[in-house]
């Protein structure tokens, strides 16, 4: 982000996204680790920064079963691992995600083995089978698996707020609905994106992928340069191959000897 900072992209219309990969419960992507514990010059400006990035998240519902399972797996880890989480720290997602796994890995087992007998339990592919284009019930919330064996899950939008302390949700992605929500506040309102740089929501519109035309910040990209360069690279090598050619033609004639060569006039008697 300082990066950004630095090269201006803030001052434009750009907006930033990136799709948060837990690297550790103490600190996640996306938490500032920076602000307000050094006195780097340019945290103001990577701050300033930081409000054109969405962060993109997996919904995480906390439903009571999910508030009793964290407790639950915090105090396994204490009293068997000797490792005793902070007053913030939340279980990784990887844990939830395991358990997810194994929980519908044993109702499919669990079926299999009632309706095809313990032997089928051995089919790796058929207990695949069996676990798609379903819905499960876990802790308290809806996974879902399409006909293809593909999570289908809901997402979350989170932007930097006003006062640039911390990322907070600002939409909501139903993948049942294929709709996007917004968040409420706790008067019941909707929570508003804030548009830096702008007074009002960007138009509406789909970018080609090989030319993106920004009006917004007065540019207009054509061609890439790689493509160009390509063309004009392959239009040299054809001239190249065609001089190469008639140059040879040149060189020879003036090479060979007189009276090289049997005229074809000789074989005519012959034929």
């Amino acid at each position: 982000m300082e990066f950004l900072a630095s090269n201006t992209y803030t001052q434009v219309y750009y907006a930033f996204d990136y799709y948060e990969i837990p690297v550790g419960a103490l600190q996640p992507l996306g938490s500032l680790p920076w602000l307000g514990n050094s006195s780097n010059s340019r945290d103001e400006d990577a701050k300033l920064a930081y409000r054109s990035l969405f962060i993109v998240t997996l919904a995480n519902a906390k439903t009571p079963e999910y508030l009793n399972f964290s407790r639950e797996v915090q105090s396994l880890s204490a009293r068997s691992y000797n490792y005793t989480y902070t007053a913030n720290e939340k279980v990784n997602p990887w844990v939830m995600a395991e358990y997810y796994a194994m929980k519908i890995l044993g109702v499919v087992l669990n079926e299999t083995v009632i309706l095809d007998g313990a032997d089928a339990a051995s089919n790796g592919a058929g207990l695949n089978k069996r676990m798609w284009n379903r819905t499960y019930n876990i802790l308290g919330r809806q996974i879902v698996l399409d006909e293809n064996g593909d999570r289908v899950a809901d997402w979350v939008v989170n932007q930097l707020d006003p006062g640039g302390n911390a990322f907070r949700p600002v939409l909501q992605w139903s993948s049942s609905m294929k709709i996007f929500t917004a968040v409420t506040e706790e008067d019941g309102t909707p929570r508003q994106i804030v548009w830096y740089n702008r007074t009002s929501l960007p138009a509406d519109r789909t970018f080609p992928a090989d030319n993106h035309d920004s009006t917004d910040s007065g540019t207009q990209r054509g061609t890439p340069a790689v493509a160009i360069g390509c063309s004009f690279m392959a239009v040299i090598l054809l001239v190249a191959i065609v001089l190469a050619v008639f140059y040879r033609k040149i060189i020879w004639n003036k090479l060979r000897p007189a009276g090289f060569g049997i005229p074809p006039v000789l074989f005519r008697n012959e034929i």
